[in-house]
């Protein structure tokens, strides 16, 4: 299991980003909620959880 934080460029969110390599996942890509904005593609090889961490001052639209 890897930990990381990762923070969206367009709207300063904050997420907690947990890959574990022994569980397969799927393919696709992870969008910020709060902005919509794609801040990963993935190839499904682990499984990426993600959770939010620090919300925007502001939501951007």
């Amino acid at each position: 299991m890897e930990k990381g934080d990762i923070t969206c460029p367009k709207c300063g969110a904050g997420f907690r980003r947990i890959t574990l390599s022994s569980l397969t996942g799927e393919a696709g890509e992870f969008r910020c909620t709060v902005c919509d904005h794609v801040l990963e593609i993935f190839d499904g090889s682990r499984a990426v959880i993600y959770r939010l961490t620090v919300a925007p001052s502001r939501i951007v639209a």
